[in-house]
């Protein structure tokens, strides 16, 4: 990593050890008895909790707090003891242990985004043309784009993850379920903890809080992380692994043997310079600076609590580590020819030499471009040859403020105000043919803003019934800047769009006590939608339209240019300025029963619908291709049973469903209306049928020893095709729908000298899925199984734990997605998940 980036890092820890002392630095003041209760604290666990027992979690998925075992939905929960415990520091990792959940990285030319399925049922592409199909939440704030969502998991109090459709509290795009992230609240009660990390690729991790009474009623809660982190895929200088006119040699895909790199005469890759062992950069690494305060005014006695939070982060990443996987396209093998800016006389084919070892963690991705243009975004000029960027950029920025207001109005009812703004932005850098030579790159820089306030009034009417009313309002402006740098003119443009987007909701829920056991619930939920998007399509250098010699990859260079145009670019000339509305209304229900057949078992039936907003296609080259798109809708049927056994030493959940999925998104990449043209449009192209069981499991056969686990299994199928463009049948498998998922743990704790030794293993397995709707090999995802260690000392007092981690144990190889364009340039760029890593903790508590 850069030195400025060390350098950072010191500063950022050194904020994180001043804000620490300043929190342990004031004295708390005298406290009643009451405001050491949860009620008061607004906290599921206390702040020396090492508890992992689920039992003891208090959730409020349906808007008031419930135990776990008494919420007639899909739910996992875990609170922090047990994210510290299976070495869970980013919701990503969250995806390794609740039942059919898959979270990753999204792959990178998203930006530095999440795709997210629950019940494979999600969103892959966080373009702000798509809407989230799994909604998340901090604090219940509902955070509208997947970009900046790899969110880190700091002095978290708990996280709940719903399954299933959650239209009618969680409101849309959450049509797979929702995730739901909590902080600890201040309180009265003092205290905090720092602790300390080093792990592999020099990982270096500082993370603190402190909690603080400024005076009766008035409490403060300062917390953060700061982390840097080599990346561990190697960028490599291909002319200085294979110097240019040396003897090896490889097989092409017609079998033929060939030069990995001809002569310079014969458009041979020259070596770089200043490299290090022919290694030019990393991928997989990264910064991150995170710093959130709280502040909390809950008198003892008082009616009024009112919460306010403020956060900042920084995430200065590398691109998600990626290496090319295939490079089959014909044409490539007969014809193409890509410049190279060192080397402007000569070309090479864009074949499998680029291709670096199997199961290595390398590639040959340089994040250089050729051409004399590179763009300050709405004013391109010229500048020297050979540059577009020099680094594989994955950022994301973001602050926000957020304030929860709540008021007791008496006779058993309340009302609560939650008011938030949040703004993100962020680089992301791709270099998306993997290779040294120019074919395809892309900069993009996003910016999201988002103001939502969400209005309630819940209680009890009598013991009858509990009822909640509201309303929930949301507003984001987003711009969209980026480049799509091929080395034809033609399709080397910028863009800049701005994109607005408006919901307004309002809803209600009912939970009927119709006897002692029996509950019956109904919710419904109006919804209005309003997206505009607008294109602007921009030349990079301003300059007339048409080849420069050298710049073609689909024929033999041409001594001049040809055909040259206008100096707006040719296939999006008809875009500047465009734009397309879509609007929406949307009404979704539950209606649902639970039973309690004894205080071990309950019972639970419901229907239930979600809808993931509809938008305009994105990626249009001619005016007919910028179009709506419907949103998608989801009905599921769900039965399942919450269950303790063998005086609470056995927990045992499990639920079956069956969802009916209509008005798929897909993008597809044949446009009738636009023949005579490029195409990739977002299409409404098939319904489909989600059927499946989840079970979750926890024993304690023995105080202090725990097993736990989870088995998913789904059937997923296509049951109509709206639009044969799209290139599915039906017999082929909708993405991102593992049929199979796991996971499995073990731990035990016993008393050693004076303190406490707790080692834990875990397992976690997903079977293979497709990573998008064209069932085609190269963008099939293998499954993987995955173990995970721990060692945990705590001394007798609790005031010092030491903790040894080892993730993925075994060294798996394995891809978590895949960047596929083989309709295209012919190329499929992999995922790479992380490799084994290891990692030694000290934490103290005060």
């Amino acid at each position: 990593m850069r030195t400025k980036t060390s350098v950072r890092l010191r500063h950022s820890a050194a904020l994180l050890a001043v804000s620490t002392m300043i929190v342990g630095g004031v004295p708390a003041l005298a406290q009643s008895s009451d405001a050491q209760t949860t009620a008061q604290t607004g906290n599921t666990q206390s702040e020396d909790s090492s508890s992992t027992d689920a039992a003891d979690i208090v959730v409020t998925a349906q808007f008031r707090t419930q135990r776990l075992q008494d919420t007639p939905i899909a739910i996992t929960a875990m609170n922090s003891a047990t994210l510290q415990a299976r070495s869970q520091t980013n919701i990503v990792d969250i995806g390794q242990f609740a039942p059919s959940v898959n979270l990753s990285n999204a792959a990178s030319f998203n930006g530095n985004a999440v795709a997210a399925f629950i019940r494979g049922i999600g969103q892959e592409q966080a373009s702000f043309a798509f809407e989230p199909g799994v909604g998340i939440y901090i604090d219940d704030v509902y955070y509208g784009t997947t970009f900046g969502a790899a969110l880190d998991l700091t002095d978290l109090d708990r996280v709940e993850v719903l399954r299933g459709p959650q239209g009618t509290l969680a409101g849309k795009n959450s049509l797979g379920g929702a995730i739901k992230l909590f902080s600890k609240k201040p309180d009265g009660n003092g205290g905090g903890f720092a602790e300390a990390t080093y792990g592999s690729y020099n990982r270096m991790e500082v993370r603190a809080s402190g909690n603080f009474t400024i005076a009766p009623g008035l409490y403060a809660r300062v917390s953060g992380v700061a982390r840097r982190r080599d990346g561990f895929v190697k960028q490599l200088d291909f002319g200085c692994v294979y110097p240019a006119g040396g003897t090896a040699t490889f097989v092409d895909a017609g079998g033929v043997s060939r030069p990995v790199n001809p002569p310079l005469a014969q458009g041979g890759i020259p070596a770089g310079t200043a490299t290090d062992n022919c290694v030019v950069g990393r991928e997989g690494g990264g910064n991150l600076f995170a710093l959130r305060a709280s502040l909390r005014y809950a008198p003892t006695g008082s009616p009024l609590e009112v919460n306010v939070t403020i956060d900042h982060s920084r995430d200065d990443s590398e691109q998600v580590a990626t290496k090319l996987a295939v490079a089959t396209n014909p044409l490539s093998l007969a014809n193409s020819r890509s410049y190279f800016a060192a080397n402007p006389a000569g070309g090479i084919p864009f074949d499998n030499r680029f291709i670096t070892g199997a199961r290595s963690y390398t590639n040959f991705a340089n994040y250089s471009a050729s051409g004399n243009y590179t763009t300050v975004f709405g004013t391109p000029y010229q500048v020297a040859p050979g540059t577009f960027t020099d680094r594989p950029e994955n950022s994301a920025n973001s602050w926000g403020i957020a304030g929860t207001v709540d008021y007791d109005l008496g006779g058993g009812f309340s009302i609560k105000s939650i008011t938030a703004y949040r703004k993100a932005w962020g680089t992301s850098v791709t270099d998306s043919d993997g290779t040294p030579v120019n074919v395809l790159k892309q900069r993009l820089d996003n910016t999201h803003k988002q103001f939502t306030e969400e209005l309630r009034i819940s209680g009890k009417i009598g013991s009858i019934a509990d009822l909640t009313i509201g309303g929930f309002y949301y507003k984001a402006n987003d711009l969209a800047r980026y480049r799509i740098q091929i080395p034809i003119d033609l399709f080397d443009f910028l863009t800049d769009d701005p994109v607005s987007n408006r919901s307004i909701a309002a809803f209600g829920h009912l939970e009927l006590h119709a006897t002692e056991r029996l509950n019956l619930i109904a919710g419904l939920r109006y919804t209005d939608d309003k997206k505009t998007y607008t294109f602007h399509r921009l030349n990079p250098d301003g300059v007339p339209i048409g080849f420069r010699p050298g710049e073609e990859i689909i024929s033999v260079p041409s001594p001049v240019p040809v055909f040259p145009l206008n100096a707006l670019n040719g296939l999006v000339a008809g875009l500047n300025g465009a734009a397309s509305t879509a609007k929406d209304q949307r009404v979704d229900y539950r209606a649902g029963i639970n039973y309690r057949f004894s205080d071990a078992l309950m019972a639970y039936a419901q229907m239930s619908t979600g809808y993931k907003g509809g938008g305009i296609n994105s990626q249009p080259f001619v005016l007919d291709q910028v179009q709506p798109f419907s949103p998608e809708k989801l009905t599921t049927y769900e039965a399942g049973f919450k269950s303790d056994l063998f005086d609470r030493r056995v927990r045992l959940n499990g639920a079956a469903f069956l969802s009916n999925y209509s008005d798929i998104q897909r993008t597809v990449f044949f446009c009738p209306e636009s023949t005579s043209t490029q195409c990739a449009q977002t299409k409404n192209i098939a319904d489909a049928r989600y059927k499946g069981i989840e079970l979750e499991t926890t024993v304690r056969p023995l105080d202090g020893l725990t097993f736990d686990g989870s088995l998913t299994y789904i059937h997923a199928e296509y049951t109509k095709i709206k639009d044969a463009s799209a290139g599915i049948t039906l017999g082929m498998a909708p993405p991102f729908a593992s049929e199979w998922q796991a996971s499995a743990g073990i731990q035990y704790s016993f008393d050693l000298v004076g303190g406490r030794l707790t080692p834990r293993a875990d397992w976690s397995y997903l079977s293979d899925f497709f990573y998008n709707a064209q069932n085609r090999p190269e963008n099939k995802v293998p499954g993987r199984d995955l173990f995970n260690a721990r060692l945990t000392y705590e001394t007798g007092d609790g005031a010092w734990s030491v903790s040894a981690a080892v993730t993925n144990l075994f060294d798996k190889f394995y891809e978590v997605g895949v960047g596929e364009n083989i309709a295209g340039l012919g190329n499929s760029n992999t995922v790479l998940g992380r490799p084994r890593e290891w990692s030694l903790s000290v934490r103290r508590k005060f």
